[in-house]
């Protein structure tokens, strides 16, 4: 089964080449893995960015799964940005 991971950060990215997985279970444990990789990759631009998105499609364009990642800071954490303890 071919899925497809379409991607919004501070860009929106279309994934037209797929990937091929044996299972549902293997795409959903696809999706998760791609979220943390976004947040790896790019974690000072989650702060304050809008939320960031994972949409799975299959082959047909149907939407199988969305993840949603939206960080929010508090009044708690306010100015704390640059401290290291």
């Amino acid at each position: 089964m071919r899925f497809f991971f379409h991607t919004q950060t501070d860009a929106r990215h279309t994934d037209t080449d797929g990937a091929e997985y044996g299972s549902y279970a293997e795409a959903r444990k696809a999706a998760i893995q791609t979220c943390g990789q976004m947040m790896q990759d790019a974690p000072e631009i989650f702060w304050g960015s809008r939320p960031w998105s994972v949409t799975v499609t299959d082959e047909t364009g149907l939407i199988m799964w969305e993840i949603h990642l939206d960080g929010q800071s508090t009044a708690a954490s306010r100015g704390l940005e640059g401290q290291t303890n």
